[in-house]
């Protein structure tokens, strides 16, 4: 078994989804490449990207991931914000690299397949390991669109960058940073 923090267990990491992102960022910036991108276009998707990872880094401060039902943070208002700052900075990216084709392509693979697909994978497991506290979270939370409200049975944990390490986002949100600094660079050449 590789040991935490070490490259070979990183690479233990890499799943189809992280190579698919890496190949739709690839093209994104390729087709950006040739492009004189425009501020009209860069600022608003500058916006949304930081703000999705800035959703990604609150809900990773607060996911105790098979430890415990995280119920706080974001997670008190919607049951899925890492995939909705993930979705935010891919349709953020789009639009600073003003490709309307990759925000559409990834609205459709997000609904069609990723979302069905990690409802059904992620309930069962969910079920299986926190049963009617998961059950009734599930009933109280929505997936996609926030509720109004904190869930009242949400616990008292607090957000923690030892967590976001722990998740590893901060090495997601290094790279998206990167990407940001490479769009950015485009712009301004």
């Amino acid at each position: 078994m590789a040991v935490k923090d070490t490259l070979r267990y990183k690479l233990t990491k890499v799943t189809g989804r992280t190579l698919a992102a890496a190949v739709v960022g690839i093209v994104l910036f390729y087709l950006a490449k040739g492009k004189k991108l425009e501020p009209a276009w860069f600022v608003p998707g500058a916006f949304i990207t930081l703000f999705g990872e800035g959703l990604r880094l609150w809900a990773a401060g607060h996911l105790r991931k098979n430890k415990q039902l995280t119920a706080t943070g974001p997670y008190s208002y919607v049951k899925n914000p890492l995939y909705i700052g993930t979705l935010l900075i891919t349709v953020g990216y789009s639009a600073m690299a003003m490709n309307p084709w990759i925000m559409i392509g990834g609205f459709v693979w997000f609904f069609i397949y990723y979302a069905p697909y990690k409802k059904k994978q992620e309930n069962e497991k969910l079920v299986h390991s926190f049963g009617k506290a998961w059950t009734e979270y599930d009933k109280a939370v929505p997936d996609y669109l926030p509720r109004f409200t904190p869930y009242p049975g949400r616990g008292k944990n607090r957000w923690s960058f030892d967590v976001v390490k722990e998740n590893s986002e901060h090495e997601t949100a290094a790279a998206v940073f990167i990407g940001f600094v490479i769009l950015l660079f485009m712009l301004l050449r």
